[in-house]
């Protein structure tokens, strides 16, 4: 229907007024200190009484999780079945995956380790890890968190077992566009499977990995030849950034060409660009959408830069780490 999303809209347009700006992120880069940039956010509204009562000192991640834990009660309260969101929420139930099976595994489980938002109940997922017995788990997880967690245990590897599960989110992120009737689910998951296949490529490159590695690990997608991409990586990274500068995603060589680094800077750009066309929609579940991930940008945006003022590192370096704001 296509009045369904109408109000839910109209209250993220209000929240949108209240989003971190360009301008706003300077003046955070401004401040002299991390409590006078910690301030600065609590006078935009960021923290909880809690938080409040800490005093200048307080540990900002606790900050940056109120936050999260706000946006998450505001999209229950929006929309009562949250299936459309799930090719966004998808990396938190992977995340979570991945911490409860390595936090088991080494007996350092512990709530820091876990994203709040997700479709999979912690304390369920936990249970699930200490039991064995993955069953309960949505079915696209069941598999991988068993082969994962086997994986890990007999062998010790955390990096195969990061690669099981991150290959596992990539193909549960594809069905999920493939799957969805709104266009900005549809372009969001073709760009976050394109853009995971061009960091394979380009990590696997610089780490000499073999054909059979990037061959396992990509996931075919419709703006890539991902044989074409194995085929490069093998040659080199000048071959490999050449084949780039012919496909949709030829804004990325300058980043990479730069350092490698600089290639989630790119990566997150890139979704604000696709988000910001949501503006002008009033009527679907875009706007919705593009607002969460807005909101999630500006709460990693944040995180870079106090943890920056925290560690005393010079604003130049922290400004080269900052990300295009959807404000």
């Amino acid at each position: 229907m296509k009045g369904q999303y109408t109000y839910a809209v109209a209250r993220v347009r209000a929240r949108e007024l209240s989003l971190l700006s360009e301008q706003d992120v300077s003046r955070l880069m401004d401040c002299e200190s991390y409590e006078e940039c910690v301030n600065a956010l609590r006078d935009n509204g960021w923290g909880d009484e809690t938080l409040d009562a800490k005093g200048p000192d307080c540990d900002y991640q606790l900050m940056l999780k109120a936050e999260e834990r706000r946006l998450w009660q505001l999209v229950t309260e929006l929309v009562a079945d949250r299936a459309p969101f799930r090719a966004i929420l998808l990396p938190i139930d992977y995340h979570n995956l991945k911490a409860a099976i390595k936090g088991y595994i080494t007996e350092l489980l512990s709530e820091d380790l876990f994203m709040p938002g997700g479709t999979v109940d912690i304390s369920s997922l936990t249970k699930c890890i200490e039991k064995g017995d993955f069953s309960n788990l949505p079915q696209e997880m069941v598999e991988p968190a068993r082969e994962a967690f086997e994986k890990l245990l007999h062998t010790g590897d955390g990096q195969l077992c990061d690669n099981i599960i991150d290959k596992a989110l990539l193909n549960a992120i594809k069905a999920e566009g493939e799957g969805s009737k709104a266009g900005l689910i549809k372009a969001y998951a073709e760009f976050f499977v394109a853009s995971a296949d061009i960091k394979i490529a380009l990590r696997g490159q610089a780490m000499h990995k073999g054909r059979e590695f990037l061959s396992s690990a990509l996931i075919a997608c419709d703006s890539l030849d991902v044989k074409k991409l194995v085929e490069v990586a093998m040659m080199g990274q000048a071959d490999l950034l050449e084949y780039l500068e012919v496909t949709p995603y030829a804004d990325v060589v300058p980043f990479v060409a730069e350092s490698l680094q600089r290639f989630d800077i790119w990566r997150d750009n890139r979704i604000i660009e696709l988000i910001r066309a949501e503006k002008y929609d009033c009527f679907s579940i875009g706007p919705i959408i593009a607002y969460v991930l807005a909101r999630q940008n500006e709460i990693k945006v944040a995180r870079i830069i106090l943890s920056g003022k925290l560690n005393r590192v010079e604003n130049g370096l922290i400004k080269e780490r900052v990300r295009m704001m959807y404000a």
